[in-house]
């Protein structure tokens, strides 16, 4: 993030060296300003006043040619830092979003995962009631099989007995 501080001081900067090369500029265009005098005392404060109302000139003249536009520029830097600052802002809401949504996502996975845990446990122990019931009704099956085979072991004998008894009685 930018901060206005900053950005003055940068085009603070620019300032100074966009005067300097104005100035270096004006020189080379104009190299007469700079001829050596003849007598030296008068020339050297001709030369000086020339200079310094010249210098005055060229920085007014400077200064109202690139003031407006470097406004201008302070003018939309500040509106983009401005942007940029609640571009930033909004990232970072729905960053806090993102991470709340991820939580709840996560609370929720938990909740799933015991509730499927309950019911995965609930399930084993139905499981192993119906395998006890299974395995007490095989037992009961097999009893009541071998209940069923004595009686009809014992019909059978009865019956060979009766025959055995009405044979013998016949003869």
């Amino acid at each position: 993030m930018l901060k206005s501080s900053n950005l003055n001081s940068i085009i603070n900067e620019l300032n100074i060296s966009d005067g300097e090369r104005e100035m270096e500029t004006q020189q080379e265009q104009h190299p007469h300003l700079v001829k050596t005098p003849l007598n030296p005392q008068t020339a050297t404060t001709t030369l000086s006043t020339n200079i310094a109302g010249a210098s005055s000139q060229l920085s007014a003249g400077i200064l109202a040619i690139a003031e407006p536009p470097l406004d201008r520029v302070r003018g939309q830097l500040k509106e983009l830092i401005g942007r940029q600052n609640k571009i930033y802002i909004d990232l970072s809401k729905e960053k806090y979003k993102l991470d709340c949504s991820e939580v709840a996502k996560l609370n929720d996975m938990m909740n799933d995962v015991k509730r499927y845990k309950e019911k995965l446990t609930r399930i084993k122990k139905e499981m192993q009631n119906v395998y006890q019931r299974t395995k007490d009704l095989k037992k009961r099956a097999a009893n009541v099989a071998a209940c069923k085979q004595r009686d009809y072991q014992r019909k059978l004998e009865k019956q060979q007995h009766e025959e055995s008894l009405i044979g013998t009685q016949g003869q």
